[in-house]
């Protein structure tokens, strides 16, 4: 059996059923170039569960995956990713290969950043769809990120920003890198979308030291949000009752 198992944001994020799983496995790999723990080392998971788990590089789960989980058809392998397994279309694909292949396997849910967006006072049923910002390569510039903030922003929803990361090169994207990427593609395509929205910056969710912080693109580029993970939400039509909030829970000033 295949497992596809969240780990949440943190060690303490594991759920039970999770854990169960991940001990009965011979094999435990760990996608580890889409996100990081927030707090925290996956050396103390391995400690908890009683597990040694590989990293796997991105090449190694896209193109390569039935080298390390064919093996599931007679033995118990787990692929571990940080926050929520299915968020990402890359595990989509997996799973149909798998099945493609007639390789059983179950999936297992985690916490992600998604589960942390009404921290910010923010309604969740307010948000359309979520975008990945990237960073901006000589031969590699993508800007269909932004034109999913527009489409958001122009039926009033707010837009969850996942920021990129380099594991190998251990770069991570700020807020204030994603803010001067948005505003760059602003300025070329003549848009006010970011200078005219409230923006919510978020550091490393569900640990103990997050920081949530709402303001203007020029507030947020000079607050400090410490260590990485970030994340970074533009907001659509904000309530009566999301802006209240918004001062209490984002230290949203609305000046």
């Amino acid at each position: 059996m295949f497992f596809l198992i969240g780990i949440g944001l943190k060690k303490e994020n594991l759920i039970l059923d999770a854990e169960k799983k991940i001990k009965k496995c011979k094999k435990v790999f760990l996608e580890s170039y889409t996100s990081v723990y927030s707090e925290g080392k996956i050396s103390e998971l391995e400690k908890l569960v009683g597990k040694k788990i590989v990293s796997l590089k991105r090449k190694e789960v896209e193109e390569n995956a039935l080298d390390f989980f064919s093996d599931a058809k007679k033995e118990n392998i787990a692929l571990l990713v940080f926050g929520n397994p299915l968020t990402a279309t890359t595990h989509l694909s997996l799973l149909a290969e798998l099945k493609e292949k007639k390789i059983p396997f179950s999936v297992v849910p985690g916490i992600s950043v998604s589960n942390f967006v009404s921290f910010t006072g923010l309604q969740e049923y307010k948000f359309g769809k979520t975008v990945s910002v990237v960073f901006q390569r000589e031969n590699y510039a993508p800007e269909s990120f932004f034109d999913s903030i527009e489409k958001n922003k122009s039926i009033s929803l707010h837009t969850l920003c996942l920021l990129d990361i380099d594991t190998e090169e251990k770069k991570f994207m700020k807020i204030k890198d994603a803010i001067e990427v948005l505003e760059k593609i602003a300025e070329k395509k003549n848009s006010r979308i970011i200078s005219e929205s409230v923006l919510i910056g978020i550091s490393r969710a569900g640990s103990d030291k997050m920081k949530i912080k709402a303001g203007s693109a020029e507030e947020l580029k000079r607050f400090d949000f410490g260590k990485e993970p970030h994340s970074l939400i533009v907001c659509g039509n904000l309530s009566e009752d999301e802006k209240e909030f918004l001062k209490v829970f984002s230290g949203w000033k609305n000046e």
